[in-house]
């Protein structure tokens, strides 16, 4: 007989959010990226990649991740949770290129980790923890 195993569990969960966050960081990056080259400002850059973002790490990190049935108040909380990260996120970049001169690329790859850690806080402990 099979027995669960909590811990189990969520480190099998904790290794698929990585490596979907990783897809997700990615593209997400990707994006953000080519709007830096096109001379979009950073700010807006990041905006419209984050706005991106919700759609494709919606669908990545609901089904592959959390086994999501996609219910509205999901996505609701989902769309809160990233505009949130959005928030802390635009905040760290603009302290990172204005006061320390780091540059828009540069500045948003050290900002990944701390939105990752929000990610993951946020997404297992309040938009999926009922669904």
């Amino acid at each position: 007989m099979t027995r669960f195993n909590a811990g189990s569990y969520l480190n099998l969960k904790q290794a698929k959010f990585l490596i979907t966050g990783l897809l997700n960081t990615i593209v997400g990056y990707s994006i953000y990226a080519i709007f830096i080259a096109l001379s979009v400002p950073y700010l807006t850059a990041l905006f419209l990649a984050t706005i991106m973002g919700i759609f494709f790490n919606y669908f990545s990190f609901g089904h592959l991740v959390f086994k999501s049935k996609g219910s509205f108040i999901v996505f609701v909380k989902f769309a809160v949770t990233y505009s949130f990260i959005y928030f802390v996120n635009a905040i760290g970049l603009k302290v990172l290129i204005t006061t320390f001169n780091v540059g828009a690329y540069f500045g948003q790859a050290l900002c990944v980790p701390i939105s990752v850690f929000l990610s993951w806080i946020l997404m297992n402990y309040w938009v999926y923890k009922n669904d």
